[in-house]
C-alpha cells in the first residue's frame, strides 16, 4: 500500500511536470508563429515600397490601413517602333550577354495571357530642347501586348539572336492625353530607339477582415476589364483589428516629408508627391491563452506584440 501511494504521488508529479512543459511548448510556439508574421509584414512591404517615386506620383493613395501604389515590374529600351503606337524590346537573354530587358516576380505580360492588370508603361521623352530640362517620363496603357520574333533585327542583336522572340507592346494615351500632331498616333515624335522604358501596374496592401473574422495584410491587382481591384488575398497574418487610433490598430501605416513632418493620412496628390518615407507598424497577439514564466509576468493571457519599420523612398529626384 505504502509502495502504491508513493508511486501515484511521484506519478501525479511528473504528469503535473509534463504538464507544465507542454503549455510551455505551446505557448512558445504560439509566440514563434506570432513573430514570424510580424517580420513577413515588414519584409514583403519594403521591398516594393523602397523603389517608389512619390515625386513621380507612384503613390496613389495612402491611408492610415491601405497604400495603393505603381510597382515596377519591366524595365527595358525600346529597339523598334511599330507605326505610331506600338515598341518592341529587345529579347531577354541576349547572345552578347547583354541583359536589357527584365522582368520582376510575376510582371511579365504573356503574349498568350493577356495582361489583365492596368499595366502603365513609362517611356523616356527626349523632348526638343537639348538638354534634360524639359525631357519627360510619358505614360501610356498598355492595351495589348504580343510575340513577334521580326522585330529588332538591327538593333541591339545580332545573327545569333535570330529566332528569340520580342514583346511588342501596343499602346494608347491616358485619358485626355492628345495625340502627337507629327505622328498622328499616342508615341511622340521625340521618342525613338533606345529610349528608357520603364512599366508598372496598380498594386494595392490593406489590412482587411477574412470570412473567418480575423484580420490579415492582404494584397492585390489592379483589374483592367472590372476596372476594380481584384479581391485581396492574405499576405501574412492574422493580426489585432483595425481601429482608427494609431496606436493601437491591427497595420497601420504613417507618411513624412524630407523634413520629418507627418503627413496626414488621406492626403491628396501634391502631399502625396512629398511623401519621403513610409513607417509600417504590425500589431498581433497570439491565438491563444499562454502563461509561461518571465512573459509578460506570467499571466493567463494572450500575448502581444508588435514591430515596426521605416522604409526612405529612393527615388525622389
Amino acid at each position: 500500500m505504502v509502495a502504491m501511494v508513493l508511486t501515484g504521488i511521484v506519478g501525479g508529479v511528473i504528469m503535473r511536470v509534463i504538464q507544465r512543459q507542454q503549455r510551455f511548448y505551446q505557448g512558445v510556439n504560439q509566440i514563434v508563429v506570432q513573430r514570424s508574421q510580424l517580420r513577413q509584414a515588414t519584409s514583403v512591404l519594403p521591398l516594393d515600397l523602397r523603389a517608389l517615386s512619390s515625386v513621380g506620383n507612384d503613390i496613389l493613395v495612402a491611408s492610415d490601413s491601405s497604400i495603393v501604389f505603381n510597382i515596377t515590374v519591366g524595365t527595358g529600351v525600346v529597339c523598334e517602333l511599330s507605326g505610331n503606337a506600338a515598341v518592341a524590346m529587345p529579347p531577354e537573354i541576349l547572345d552578347s550577354g547583354q541583359n536589357l530587358t527584365s522582368w520582376y516576380g510575376y510582371g511579365r505580360p504573356d503574349p498568350k495571357n493577356k495582361p489583365k492588370s492596368a499595366y502603365t508603361v513609362y517611356i523616356y521623352n527626349d523632348s526638343s530642347s537639348l538638354g534634360n530640362q524639359d525631357d519627360v517620363w510619358s505614360p501610356f496603357i498598355l492595351s495589348d501586348v504580343t510575340g513577334d520574333k521580326t522585330k529588332c533585327v538591327s538593333s541591339f542583336t545580332t545573327i545569333f539572336d535570330v529566332g528569340k522572340e520580342r514583346q511588342l507592346l501596343t499602346l494608347k494615351n491616358q485619358t485626355g492625353v492628345p495625340n502627337d500632331p507629327v505622328t498622328g498616333g499616342p508615341l511622340s515624335q521625340y521618342i525613338g530607339v533606345g529610349a528608357p522604358v520603364r512599366i508598372v501596374k496598380k498594386v494595392r496592401y490593406k489590412l482587411f477582415q477574412a470570412s473567418d473574422n480575423k484580420w490579415y495584410l492582404g494584397y492585390s491587382d489592379f483589374n483592367a476589364s472590372t476596372n476594380d481591384f481584384d479581391a485581396l488575398s492574405a499576405v501574412s497574418g492574422p493580426y489585432d483589428a483595425y481601429s482608427s487610433t494609431a496606436g493601437s490598430t491591427g497595420v497601420g501605416f504613417r507618411y513624412y516629408d524630407v523634413d520629418g513632418n507627418e503627413i496626414a493620412s488621406g492626403a491628396d496628390a501634391t502631399n502625396r508627391a512629398r511623401i519621403a518615407r513610409v513607417d509600417l507598424i504590425a500589431r498581433a497577439r497570439t491565438s491563444g491563452i499562454i502563461k509561461a514564466a518571465g512573459i509578460q509576468g506570467g499571466v493567463n493571457q494572450q500575448y502581444r506584440d508588435s514591430l515596426a519599420v521605416s522604409v526612405m523612398l529612393r527615388n525622389r529626384n
